[in-house]
């Protein structure tokens, strides 16, 4: 074999499988594990990888990689970079590293899983590959944010997020382990491989890597690029899964491509789209959301789905609209609860910054304009209370984001649903949908608002909020500014005569 070529022998490699003797198949692949569905088992014999890659290939490339990211980083805690960082990119990258290592762990389920349960051993073979990626790039995340910890004790956040309660984490938490371990090898593979790694991925390692670069991150922009290498190769595992289904089964594809895209972006607008049009320093930033989204996203979906047959989800028009408003509605959300995030919000309002955020987003002045001009005035004259909280937001069943947060201030509406004598509330029409379709998936969980109705957290206030949050004094959000750019609106003092 050493002396073949890999094409010679890679097809018989990857192929290796055997007929069961003493156990029946059906027992060895249970179909709650591998989901093959209508799908017959002779047809996964046309599942094709697009990437090949051999054990030694493997190795060879990802030690490069391995060097490369660990040499930067040494070099980089030599130059103290970090303190010269803007605060707004800080919080960004502290965003960023507690809301994905764990995800990147999560997957490492997600993809063993695969190497056992795929209904075929070519992708069972990727698996593998896909598996030892994943430990990579949580022990990457793990790694760079230990060396931040004597800066911010935030960065321990890295570790800790996923345990404990709080909010945004569940919605991270939410998802993620509805699609990654939760669901069957197609349902997973869809999701993650095809929607989120293929096209949300993009947005936060492509573009957040470049925004980063720009900031003088050059730390965190070549951690994000070491790990985006990989998510491009083992993300192409969605597209053979689609070509198969779409052959037996379309009608099931179209249904998991419709769920997994509308809710991976409702999260990626939260996580990514305030980084990239609030929190990124205004001279360094290369895209606006919007921009990066109908580049890497909207073109390169409408093209995958024109290439496989997929028709376009039924709320595509709704989709581009909330492109307009959603993350822009989820920031001045987050920041005015800041006191319930583990990072410091950059409220990005600054006079040069809503020019800019006028340029990108027309309706901008419009809808947001003049809620942050209350809060400016609020800051200017002293009466900080006026710009904290005093209860907790309603949240949505499915996306676990508050209710409104997909459109601007005048398109509020409630979308509700009874199943089984309980109400449940929707940020949309489309998550109604979604939980209307598969309401035993969905009902029965609680939310953060509804465990707060329940009484299960003590006391039922923002202090009790914050206790079971796991929100300390130390890493509590605040202003990432200490509100420095109100003054650009502050009246201009008179000279005494």
């Amino acid at each position: 074999m050493a002396l073949l070529s890999r094409d010679d022998w890679y097809d018989i490699g990857r192929d290796v499988e055997w007929t069961l003797s003493y156990v029946d198949e059906k027992e060895a692949f249970p179909e709650a594990w591998t989901g093959g569905g209508n799908v017959p088992k002779a047809a996964w014999d046309e599942w094709d990888e697009p990437f090949r890659v051999t054990f030694r290939d493997y190795v060879r490339v990802q030690r490069e990689k391995e060097a490369g990211a660990y040499a930067v980083r040494e070099a980089l805690k030599r130059a103290n970079v970090y303190d010269k960082l803007d605060p707004g990119h800080t919080a960004s990258s502290q965003l960023h590293m507690g809301t994905t290592c764990m995800v990147e762990q999560m997957a490492v389920t997600m993809q063993s899983r695969f190497c056992r349960f795929a209904p075929t051993p070519r992708w069972r073979n990727l698996g593998v590959f896909g598996m030892l990626d994943e430990i990579r790039h949580a022990q990457l995340d793990l790694a760079f944010s230990h060396d931040l910890l004597k800066h911010d004790e935030r960065f321990d956040w890295c570790n800790k997020a996923f345990h404990t309660n709080e909010w945004g984490v569940l919605a991270v938490k939410n998802f993620f382990d509805d699609w990654m371990l939760n669901a069957n090898c197609i349902e997973a593979a869809m999701a993650t491989s095809l929607v989120v790694e293929h096209g949300f991925t993009n947005i936060q390692f492509v573009a957040l890597a470049a925004d980063a670069m720009e900031a003088g991150d050059i730390d965190f922009s070549n951690l994000l690029s070491s790990i985006q290498t990989d998510e491009a190769r083992h993300a192409q595992l969605g597209f053979p899964t689609l070509e198969v289904l779409m052959k037996h089964d379309p009608k099931r594809a179209q249904y998991i491509f419709d769920v997994s895209f509308w809710r991976s972006f409702r999260l990626f607008q939260t996580l990514t789209g305030t980084a990239m049009d609030y929190y990124t320093p205004v001279a360094k930033r290369k895209m606006s959301f919007k921009e990066f989204m109908m580049e890497w996203v909207v073109h390169h979906h409408e093209r995958t789905m024109k290439d496989f047959g997929l028709a376009k989800p039924w709320y595509w028009e709704t989709f581009l609209q909330c492109l307009d408003h959603g993350h822009h509605a989820m920031h001045i959300g987050t920041w005015f609860w800041r006191p319930t995030l583990f990072w410091k919000p950059n409220a990005g309002v600054s006079k040069a910054e809503r020019k800019w955020l006028n340029e990108k987003y027309p309706n901008w002045e419009d809808s947001w304009g003049g809620l942050w001009d209350e809060i400016i005035a609020n800051v200017n004259n002293g009466e900080m209370a006026q710009t904290y909280p005093e209860t907790l937001p309603a949240l949505c069943n499915i996306t676990q984001l508050p209710l409104g947060s997909a459109w601007d201030r005048h398109h509020l509406k409630m979308y509700t649903s009874e199943y089984k004598g309980r109400l449940y509330n929707f940020d949309s029409d489309v998550s109604k949908w979604i939980f209307d379709t598969e309401p035993e998936r969905y009902a029965g969980h609680t939310n953060v608002i509804d465990r707060f109705l329940l009484g299960q957290i003590q006391p039922m206030n923002l202090a009790g909020g914050l206790q079971w949050m796991g929100i300390t004094p130390e890493v509590m959000g605040d202003d990432a500014f200490a509100y420095k750019w109100a003054a650009d609106y502050a009246a201009p003092q008179r000279k005494a005569a």
